[in-house]
């Protein structure tokens, strides 16, 4: 039974090949499939669609037609898109700009298709556990739909259902992303500042964590721990008895979105007074929590009739470490405050340790940032502009940002978007800066500097502890001979290299000296058989000499060494 499901799994990722094949033909990368595994894949006879909106495919720029290919795969390839947007320390901001296109929406799934869901989850359909169920979506999207239902009791909830299949699509689409990824790096050295190895795995990261439903309950749970008693937020419930790695059942929010002007002067709040209040609780999220909602866009904001402001959609939440906050701070303080040494020393922190060569271009290159807002004042400064000129410091200098750092830049740069739309006036900036000197105050306070004199000191009185119990094992080693010692070389490759280059020829004319006077004693013993009275094995053994030393004489000359 296991032999025809393994041989319908290998003949569904080899029609995927086939699919993949075609699209990059279409769209006119023959050369990323002109090598294996996927040159021995024959796509199957057809005309390729040359056009697309009117126009020719080949008038398109190479970053417009990544993006028609990530279109036309479908759902996994659009996710890789999406994500592969968030690292604009790696792609140019021509081919980000393109892979911010996508609109996620899919057809519907069959109603039958969502029971299925519900019975393998399950054990039965969702009328048998629900009240009442809509097989009608109020969303779809490429990996999964949400549905309304009632609880027994009457409680209004929302269930996201998995799409039927997508995880296998999944499966073979990593495995040929995988593969795409090492083929640039074979052949097409023009791409590998791309680093698509990196991405693919970043990519399969994200999205087997995309895949776990459990994964977002959790998430929700840590938001709601985190805000617990603040009455300006408001945290929807999860109900884990209706929720699987494939199914997510939370409670319906019947609120007002955040970009609703008319509902919200209803309730009685002002555009201006929800960005301050909102937005303020995104910052409470990064800068004091270090959990943060990672896709803040007006469609997962609502505002409650209580004015109480709440988030939905906690698929993708970000963490930033306390270090980072800290270094995050500082960059934005020293944007704030036209800081030249400050933003450089900030980006060096940021960086995940690779060499850097270009220090002083890179500080012309910020002077020539900051001087662009000099003269203006904290509130004209647009902060998606900021951000987008250090993402383009980012990838000129390869400087290499950890991928929570930029989602938390990505977030920010949205955040900001939804502020402007409630208040023209709102700016990220100032009112951000207060966030980030509290934070930066935090380090040199007493208590945090008296915890890190406890911590150093408890560091020092373990360490002191531990001494003599070290020195002691390592003279036990020495005086029994076992202490071993290892050295790293660096730099001796190329005299590795000649030593081997040296032993090869060594035993090269040792073998020859061997052959010839071997051949010597059989001609001197006369021994048959004889062609002209010339002993055969003595003559065949002195031609065989002659050539294999013309060899070595030829691989001398050849190489400059004599």
């Amino acid at each position: 039974m296991k032999q025809p499901a393994q041989h319908t799994t290998d003949m569904t990722l080899f029609s995927r090949y086939e699919k993949v094949i075609s699209v990059l033909v279409k769209y006119g990368f023959e050369d990323i499939i002109a090598h294996p595994p996927f040159n021995r894949v024959v796509p199957k006879a057809g005309k390729w669609a040359p056009m697309r909106a009117g126009r020719s495919v080949v008038t398109y720029t190479r970053y417009e037609r990544m993006r028609m290919v990530c279109e036309e795969l479908g759902p996994t390839f659009i996710k890789f898109a999406q994500i592969a947007a968030n690292r604009p320390d790696l792609l140019p901001e021509e081919l980000i700009a393109e892979l911010t296109h996508f609109q996620d929406n899919a057809p519907g799934v069959p109603a039958e298709a969502i029971q299925k869901v519900f019975i393998r989850e399950f054990g039965k359909p969702p009328e048998a556990i629900f009240q009442s169920f809509d097989y009608e979506p109020i969303a779809a999207a490429s990996m999964a739909q949400v549905h309304r239902a009632r609880l027994i009791g009457g409680k209004e909830v929302v269930l996201k259902v998995q799409r039927p299949g997508i995880r296998a699509t999944i499966e073979q689409d990593i495995v040929i992303l995988k593969q795409l990824a090492q083929l640039v790096i074979s052949y097409l050295p023009q791409y590998a500042a791309f680093q698509p190895v990196e991405l693919v795995q970043m990519f399969e990261d994200s999205i087997r964590k995309e895949l776990r439903f459990t994964v977002e309950a959790n998430n929700l749970a840590r938001f709601r721990q985190q805000f617990k008693g603040n009455p300006a937020i408001y945290v929807p419930d999860c109900y884990p008895e209706f929720t699987t790695d494939r199914v997510l059942c939370l409670e319906y929010i019947d609120g007002i979105k955040i970009n609703d002007a008319e509902g919200l002067k209803k309730i009685g709040l002002s555009g201006p007074e929800i960005a301050l209040v909102g937005i303020n609780l995104y910052y409470e999220q990064v800068f004091e929590h270090g959990f943060f909602h990672a896709d803040p866009h007006p469609g997962n904001i609502f505002v409650l009739p209580d004015k109480r402001v709440c988030f939905v959609d906690y698929g993708m939440m970000g963490i930033i470490l306390d270090a980072d906050k800290e270094h995050m701070a500082a960059l934005l303080l020293a944007i704030a405050d036209q800081d030249v040494p400050g933003l450089k020393k900030a980006l060096f922190q940021f960086t995940t340790g690779e060499d850097f060569t270009n220090e002083k271009e890179l500080e012309y290159d910020i002077v020539a940032f900051l001087s662009s807002y000099s003269e203006m004042s904290i509130d004209q400064i647009e902060g998606a502009e900021v951000m987008e000129g250090l993402n383009r410091m980012f990838f000129k200098y390869k400087i290499r940002i950890p991928p929570n750092l930029l989602l938390l830049l990505k977030a920010l740069i949205i955040i900001e978007g939804v502020g402007l739309m409630l208040d023209p006036k709102y700016n990220i900036i100032k009112n951000i800066e207060p966030f980030v000197r509290r934070l930066l105050a935090r380090r040199y306070s007493a208590a945090r500097l008296a915890q890190g004199a406890i911590k150093t000191l408890n560091d020092l009185t373990r360490m002191a502890t531990k001494l003599p119990e070290d020195v002691e094992e390592v003279l036990h080693k020495l005086r029994a001979g076992k202490l071993q010692i290892e050295f790293e070389h660096k730099g001796l490759e190329p005299l590795y290299h000649k030593i081997e280059t040296v032993s090869n020829r060594i035993a090269f004319t040792l073998l020859l000296t061997a052959l010839i006077l071997g051949s010597s004693l059989l001609v001197i013993a006369d021994v048959p058989p004889h062609i002209n009275h010339v002993p055969v094995l003595g003559f065949v053994g002195f031609l065989l000499s002659g050539l294999l030393a013309l060899r070595l004489i030829i691989s001398i000359l050849r190489h400059g060494n004599f």
